[in-house]
């Protein structure tokens, strides 16, 4: 039985009453919701005016837009470090996102947005944000690492490889042989009309499947390509007039590339050849070469890595550079570094005649030195050693100075303006051990040095630059300028402080194309790793980061 039915007559007509004013005010609520939101959008507009206002008033807002475009494309230098689970936004994201202003800019700006970093920071979605607003700049682009993905490989082959002709520079940092080469077979016969710089790199940590097979690239032409890093990959490069060439330190000694790939590289830009660094593994036993080394006429710029000699390379029996200006020797070991000595002072003075800039880092140097080494080098002005590896050749020039004084002669290295001395932690321990109770007994490389400065002056070769790097060079440089004040000795001095040579960032420089390229890797790799650990409750992985085995691809 309806329970209205039970209701008298005065009952139900204040029901029905009531229902229609609960009915209007509900009406007259969402009257009043719909007037408080834009109420609440009139006032955030009039805020947004306020503050637009104001923004307008400080000096930045001042700026015209071309500077403006100027400061953005130099922020996006600053490399910041990833933490937690979340990948950084761009930095040209980031500025886009300050103020109306600033968008306009950005938005405005096409170089802004022509570096893409796949999967490190941009999917398929911002991939075609980015290529509407760069237009027809030239791109930068970097592939990997981890790039196993379907999905991956199809955003690069639909996406990018057909926007192939504005790469300007070309990063491949590869995980595995099987991801490498699927790239490089999408890159095969292509034509890449305006890259100028390529990087090539294979970290696969599997072992004992054998050297890479040659792979030829760009078969349809690259001419402009006029800077390659390679590791332990043995690539066909198309016709271009190359002028750098790096062999970079990856993957290891598993995988070093072979003599004569090495040399089949570097035949066909012999010619145009003008920076040449051996930093990989090289392998060179029983593989000496059966004729004339490579002759690099305008080679000036050589770097040799402990790296590249381990395995019996040897470097002079393959390149001869007539023309070298700078060759710089990193952790070479006493007997290649011995090698290397006995061929320079062997070949005076038909080689190394034009050479002005000698390095070594963290070398270790036997006390075979003699004054051949200067006399093959007469003309060097600037010489570069590492504290642990100094005393041999820092003695051999006092030794040699000392006699020019006392003769009267010309003194060896005449030419010598710029000493840099690299100091790592072993400065601490050397600076500890010289204590003594004299107070006014110095450490020996600061006595040493001072002899040094004093020698060269009196022989008429005064240095004009005393360069101090490392870790420690700061503690070196006070300690080093109480001790010239005593002696009365006066030298140009200049500081750089930080971990230049202790880690895998040795091999690059801020001024570097390729810099933020590792960077960028290395902190993607660490992402991954942090993602990984945090197991299968943890974030949700992204684009190919996955775990997978030897030989296995990744499933979308």
């Amino acid at each position: 039985m309806n329970s209205n039915s039970r209701l008298n007559d005065a009952a139900r007509r204040e029901v029905d009453e009531l229902t229609t004013r609960i009915a209007a005010l509900e009406v007259r609520k969402q009257e009043l919701t719909h007037e408080a939101f834009h109420v609440h959008v009139a006032i955030r507009s009039l805020q947004s005016r306020v503050a637009q206002i104001e923004n307008e008033t400080a000096p930045i807002s001042r700026l015209p837009a071309d500077v403006l475009e100027i400061i953005f494309e130099e922020s996006r230098r600053v490399l910041f470090q990833w933490i937690g689970f979340r990948r950084p936004l761009p930095i040209e994201v980031q500025l886009s996102h300050v103020c109306r202003r600033w968008r306009q800019v950005s938005l405005s700006t096409p170089s802004l947005w022509n570096t893409v970093r796949v999967p490190i920071l941009h999917k398929e979605s911002s991939i075609r944000a980015y290529f509407e607003r760069c237009n027809q700049c030239p791109l930068s682009v970097q592939l990997g690492p981890q790039m196993s993905d379907r999905r991956i490989m199809d955003v690069i082959s639909s996406v990018l490889i057909p926007r192939i002709g504005q790469f300007r520079e070309l990063i491949l940092d590869t995980e595995d042989r099987q991801e490498l080469y699927a790239v490089l077979g999408l890159l095969a016969n292509v034509s890449a009309p305006s890259l100028q710089r390529l990087k090539i790199a294979s970290n696969d940590p599997t072992r004992g499947q054998g050297s890479y097979p040659p792979f030829e690239i760009f078969k349809n032409g690259a001419p402009l390509l006029a800077d390659v890093r390679l590791s332990a990959i043995p690539i066909i490069l198309p016709p271009a007039a190359i002028s750098t060439l790096h062999f970079d330190p990856h993957p290891g000694p598993g995988f070093p590339i072979s003599r004569s790939h090495l040399l089949s590289i570097i035949t066909p830009v012999a010619a145009s050849l003008t920076v040449l660094h051996l930093k990989g593994f090289v392998s060179g036993f029983h593989e000496e070469p059966g004729s004339a080394p490579i002759v690099l006429p305008v080679l000036r710029e050589l770097m040799v890595h402990g790296n590249a000699l381990i395995h019996g390379f040897n470097i002079f029996r393959n390149i001869s550079a007539p023309s070298l200006r700078i060759f710089s020797l990193y952790g070479v070991q006493r007997q290649s570094l011995s090698s290397i000595h006995k061929f320079m002072t062997r070949t005076c003075p038909d080689q190394f005649h034009d050479l002005r800039s000698l390095h070594y880092i963290d070398c270790n140097m036997d006390d075979d030195l003699d004054i051949y080494l200067p006399h093959a080098t007469s003309a060097l002005t600037h010489l570069s050693v590492s504290l642990g590896s100094h005393v041999h050749l820092m003695r051999l020039l006092l030794n040699s100075d000392k006699q020019a004084a006392l003769h009267r002669t010309s003194p060896l290295w005449p030419h010598l303006r710029t000493i840099s001395f690299h100091l790592a932690s072993e400065w601490s321990q050397d600076r500890d051990e010289t204590e003594s109770d004299e107070e006014d007994e110095l450490p020996p490389a600061i006595a040493l040095l001072l002899d040094v400065i004093q020698l060269r002056e009196a022989v008429g070769s005064r240095l004009e630059l005393l360069r101090l790097e490392g870790i420690h060079a700061g503690a070196f440089h006070d300690e080093l300028s109480r001790a010239l004040i005593k002696s009365k000795l006066r030298v140009n001095m200049e500081v750089v402080t930080g971990l230049l040579y202790d880690n895998d960032m040795r091999y690059m420089s801020e001024s570097d194309w390729a810099s933020p390229g590792y960077f960028y890797g290395s902190q993607y790799r660490t992402y991954i790793y942090r993602r990984l650990q945090a197991g299968p409750h943890g974030p949700h992985l992204p684009w190919g980061t996955a775990a997978r085995g030897p030989g296995t691809t990744l499933s979308p």
